[in-house]
Order: structure tokens, then sequence, then C-alpha cells
């Protein structure tokens, strides 16, 4: 994820370096043919949603909620004058990062790239804790302990987090659901028997508005409709 706006001037500079070099014609038509390396699948589009409500038939949904807050939204052809007075440290703790994708996990490269602004004080107790276990992520800054930036894609591998867990009437609900998404090695982005899954949709509510709900459920298989053991029926 690159903010300095100074990057297309240094491409040029290097380009402009490269071709005064003394290497060889045949050398620098090899460096031309071969192939730009492999962009790495950005951890958002790792994390969404793989599944679909058909994909939710043979299963029964527990502990379902749902959060929605708001945010604000920019591009970061919006960075100037928009964020100026955050955009230094921006730079430095998104220096050589990988982009986590803007919503769905998609990479619109470039200055269309999106970065979500909130307030620290917002973002559901989960989510802060876990921010103060994992002091060494890079998906999301935080600055004076007021203002959190992240890309969309940032979310989607903590989803759950968002979501506090329902509110239940009967002692039993209430010890199945307790935790239920906290514990984020039991998330998934494809329907299995006993796992959490999540899903995240937005709206535009105004210029540099966006509207976040977060969805989030623990299937279980329905009796007689378990998986094939894989044996033959005779």
């Amino acid at each position: 994820m690159r903010f300095s706006p100074i990057l297309p001037l240094l491409a040029a500079t290097a380009l402009a370096s490269s071709d005064s070099s003394s290497s060889s014609d045949s050398s620098s038509a090899a460096a031309a043919e071969s192939p730009a390396p492999e962009e790495p699948t950005p951890v958002g589009e790792i994390w969404r949603a793989k599944w679909t409500d058909a994909d939710l038939a043979p299963y029964t949904k527990h502990c379902a909620n749902s959060v929605t807050f708001k945010a604000e939204s920019y591009a970061l052809a919006d960075m100037y004058p928009a964020l100026k007075e955050w955009a230094p440290q921006l730079k430095v703790f998104y220096n050589k990062q990988h982009y986590p994708g803007s919503w769905e996990g998609k990479d619109i490269h470039g200055t269309g790239r999106d970065l979500l602004k909130i307030g620290h004080e917002d973002l559901p107790y989960a989510v802060r804790e876990w921010l103060k276990k994992n002091p060494k992520q890079r998906h999301f800054s935080l600055h004076d302990d007021a203002t959190i930036f992240f890309a969309p894609g940032a979310m989607y591998p903590i989803l759950p987090l968002f979501v506090d867990e329902p509110a239940s009437s009967s002692a039993s609900e209430l010890a199945e659901c307790e935790g239920v998404f906290e514990d984020l090695e039991n998330y998934s982005t494809e329907a299995k028997d006993g796992v959490v899954l999540s899903k995240v949709t937005h709206k535009s509510t105004g210029k540099n508005e966006v509207e976040i709900t977060i969805d989030a459920f623990q299937i279980k298989r329905k009796a007689g409709s378990e998986e094939s053991n894989g044996k033959d029926e005779l």
C-alpha cells in the first residue's frame, strides 16, 4: 500500500537510470521480457465469505446477531487535503505493506483504494481488545488512541469480533453463545458443521460517509442431513 505522492517521480527516475546504465542491449531485452512478479492475494479477498444462502440449507443457525456502525470513507486520492493531519503517520505505518483490499477484498489499485476512518472508542470492545493483543499488526493504524484507519479488507479476517453475542433469556442459550464470536479459530469462509460464519455489507450515506453492517452466526448440521461417509449404497 503506497500513499506517497512522489512514487511516480521515483519510478521515472529509476527508469531513466536504468536506460543510461552500461548493461548490454541483450540483457535489457531479457529483463524486459521477464514476467512481472505475481501480486499477493489481498487478505480481505482470502477471508471474504465464500458461502451463499443456498449452502446453508443443510444447517441451522445459532447465536445469530448483527451490528451496524458508521465510518468515514476516503479514497487515497482524497488524502490531501482531507486527511493531511494524519497523512505522515499513515505513510510510515503502511510503508511496504500489502494492501488488504477494499470491499469484498478487491484491490482497486492506485488512488482508488479505500481507507476507513472511525473513532477508536466506536469500535466494538472485542476488536479493541484484539488490537491490544496484536500490537504488531499492520492493518489498523491507531492515532493518539482516538482515531483509527483501516482498509475495508482489513475487517474480513476478524469479522466476528465486531459482533456481540446475542442476548438470551435462557441459561442454556447463554452458555451456548458465550464467547462464540471471539474464537477466530472456529471462524470460516465456507459452510461446515459447527463453524462461525460472517458477512459484511455497506452502503454510502453521504459524502465520505458509509454505513457498515456485519452479520455473524454459528451453523450446525440438521439431523438427517449428515454428510456422506463415502460408502457405496447397496
